[in-house]
């Protein structure tokens, strides 16, 4: 089995305002929109009982964001990235600028998302996260798989992205995850639940009540 391999992706040094930088963010939509990650985790968010409080972790251009608000708009929504508040970020969720590891906005009320963003930890920041959200409810994740169908997937978009999205989809692939290596990794004592479907794999831990 080939080891999962951590690596920078151009786009996160890439200026905001670079041509090619805008570009990879569109085609990023477009694989966000065919793996359906966030369908998924919306669909996850909508089994909770007394839903109260979300918490997205590396939530980018808040796309998803704005999709729980809009789904859920009485809860308490809370978004975290280390670039500024998106300009179109709906007014009432609450942006925090910096790594996640050093937030302090996990409580026993939380639900926590990510989609795409988990693979850019190493493996010794995925064991500090997990204290992190210890007192969580749940954790929900759409992540790459790092498995050769992801990458045959890969290679059918290769007419339609730019050589950012090229270069940082593979490198996602190999930051990804195989079956219960996440478990392993966020070590709590939680109840997994695991699939793969286009190219990702879905994963959904909730607390042991």
């Amino acid at each position: 089995m080939v080891e999962r391999v951590v690596k920078p992706e151009i786009l996160d040094n890439l200026d905001a305002t670079n041509p090619a930088a805008i570009r990879s963010r569109k085609d990023l939509r477009l694989i966000n929109w065919c793996m359906r990650g966030e369908s998924w985790i919306l669909s996850q968010l909508e089994s909770f009982d007394n839903l109260t409080k979300v918490v997205e972790v590396g939530a980018g251009d808040a796309q998803l964001t704005n999709k729980i608000k809009l789904k859920f708009p009485h809860i308490q929504i809370i978004a975290c990235d280390l670039i500024d508040r998106p300009k179109h970020l709906h007014k009432e969720i609450c942006w925090l600028v910096g790594d996640i590891l050093d937030s302090d906005c996990f409580d026993e009320n939380t639900v926590v998302v990510a989609n795409l963003f988990i693979h850019h930890l190493d493996d010794e920041a995925l064991y500090r996260l997990s204290d992190k959200i210890r007192p969580c409810r749940a954790l929900i994740m759409a992540e790459p798989h790092r498995y050769w169908f992801s990458k045959l997937l890969g290679y059918l978009t290769y007419p339609l992205v730019n050589n950012v999205t090229k270069h940082d989809m593979m490198v996602s692939i190999d930051a990804g995850f195989r079956f219960g290596e996440l478990a392993g990794l966020i070590d709590l004592d939680w109840h997994w639940d695991e699939r793969a479907a286009l190219g990702g794999i879905r994963s959904i831990a909730k607390k042991n009540l």
